[in-house]
């Protein structure tokens, strides 16, 4: 059962509206009586169904739940942009996995130039679903597409420590367990030679997930369990 978002309005009164009001009232079953597990921000509850209106669900909370993360390490993903569906996929394991930031980047290679905002949106409602369900306690922040050089450059700066998984890297990403890491990942095509040059050039430490190649979605996953193990 997930956790649902819920505003607190009178404490200890709680509502729940829109999509996830039809959800717990429609294929759910719930009627007034049930109890629920809810979540104000990082606060969880255990909270019980006193009303059910149209479009909207009153509780009462009757304790407090403490929620919490997959792991203590800040971890950051950046990924280059590959189909959609990958890329939601990507999204959503990284946000179980337990990921603090996630960056869309858009690099020679990448088969997606572009992302609508009814696109992002819609990744922006796959990190929700995904913290409901997994229960895990912080939200984590979903980037704005940007062009590679500038993410390189500019955004990555304040992370701890900078890898780029890289095929053949003599050192292996199990080796980078620090509490504020992030890795990079490729397109599907890989890194151009003069994007590789530029990458290493800024400070990234080149890491190898194994001697197999993996498709981008597969060596984000990986990477992640590894960083946050």
């Amino acid at each position: 059962m997930p956790r649902f978002f819920a505003e607190i309005t009178h404490p200890p009164q709680a509502v729940i509206r829109g999509k996830d009001a039809h959800h717990i009232a429609g294929p759910l079953r719930k009627k007034e009586g049930d109890e629920i597990h809810i979540r104000d921000g990082a606060r969880g509850h255990l909270a019980r169904i006193t009303s059910i209106r149209s479009g909207e669900i009153v509780l009462e909370i009757l304790c407090h739940e403490d929620l919490t993360d997959r792991c203590s390490a800040h971890l950051h993903l950046a990924m280059c942009l590959v189909d959609f569906r990958d890329m939601e996929e990507a999204i959503r394991y990284a946000t179980e996995l337990g990921v603090a930031e996630i960056h869309p980047v858009i690099a020679s290679r990448s088969n997606i130039r572009s992302v609508s905002e009814a696109r992002f949106e819609r990744w922006q409602a796959i990190v929700t679903e995904a913290v409901k369900q997994c229960e895990r306690k912080t939200l984590p922040h979903l980037c704005r597409p940007e062009p590679l050089e500038a993410f390189i450059r500019e955004v990555c700066r304040l992370w701890g420590e900078r890898l780029v998984a890289l095929k053949g890297a003599e050192r292996s990403i199990s080796d980078h367990r620090q509490p504020d890491v992030g890795v990079l990942i490729g397109p599907e095509g890989g890194f151009t030679p003069d994007e590789q040059a530029m990458i290493l050039h800024e400070g990234f430490m080149p890491v190898s997930l194994g001697d197999t190649t993996l498709r981008a979605v597969t060596a984000a996953i990986a990477a992640l369990s590894i960083l946050g193990a």
